[in-house]
């Protein structure tokens, strides 16, 4: 069943400022009145949070503590890469344990912190989780994932100016993702694009699109390997980006 709206009418907003407009205190008891309606009035407010600064992720900790409704809202959060205050982390430790409806994740900065899924713990209901940083350490992506096992969408951009050792050592493995339908992986510097083939190590059951982008023949090869291991029978969308010179000829374990 539909919930009733107990909007305020702008008419009735104007009527009551112009009528007590020198009157502080009635001013000030109809602010009251009008909070107690946020509940059906305002909470779309909150559909997307941006708590990528230390003060923003406060002050929204202190929202849910007198407000705790407005947390079912949430549908999408933006937060930083890295903190560097044990305040803040608890802060938002304790603003993630009441998303219970947050679908989209958004993390950006030059470096991915390693405690995620210790300061996140699990989001089952995250579908969506976009990435903008320079060098995800691979522990730290891993923590990040282990937060969200429903993902089904994924979007890595690095901005490496050099790759891993060798990706396809076993010690260079991401957690199982067997939701994943979208992923985008790409390296800004258009090098070697090291994350993408560590995900395509795994078998992707539900895998539907990728944006590859190559930037070696190793990645050719890794992106090949997977297509032979059955990883073409769920694809629908493909889209292909060259970012190095092709060598002409056939290539050491292309497809």
């Amino acid at each position: 069943m539909l919930q009733a709206s107990y909007g305020v009418p702008n008419e009735l907003v104007e009527h009551i400022i112009h009528f007590n407009h020198e009157d502080a205190a009635t001013l000030m008891t109809c602010s009251r009145v009008a909070r107690a309606w946020v509940q059906a009035t305002r909470c779309h407010l909150f559909a997307n949070v941006n708590l990528k600064t230390t003060r923003r992720i406060l002050a929204f900790s202190d929202i849910l503590q007198s407000s705790p409704y407005i947390a079912r809202n949430v549908r999408s959060a933006q937060i930083p890469a890295w903190l560097n205050k044990s305040a803040s982390l608890e802060a938002l430790s304790r603003i993630f344990e009441q998303l219970h409806s947050v679908k989209s994740i958004s993390c950006v900065g030059p470096q991915l912190q390693p405690v995620w899924y210790e300061v996140l713990g699990e989001l089952p209901s995250v579908r969506s989780l976009k990435l903008c940083v320079t060098w995800p350490d691979l522990h730290a992506l891993n923590e990040l994932l282990c937060a969200m096992p429903g993902l089904t969408d994924l979007f890595v951009e690095t901005d490496m100016s050099s790759g891993l050792s060798d990706p396809s050592e076993p010690s260079f493995r991401i957690v199982p993702l067997p939701c994943l339908e979208r992923m985008i992986v790409f390296n800004a510097k258009g090098l070697p694009n090291d994350y993408q083939s560590i995900l395509l190590k795994q078998d992707l059951p539900c895998l539907e699109s990728i944006e590859a982008q190559f930037g070696s023949a190793e990645d050719v090869a890794f992106f090949c390997r997977f297509l032979r291991r059955g990883g073409y029978k769920t694809l629908k969308d493909l889209h292909i980006e060259f970012t190095y010179s092709c060598p002409e000829g056939p290539m050491r374990g292309a497809c």
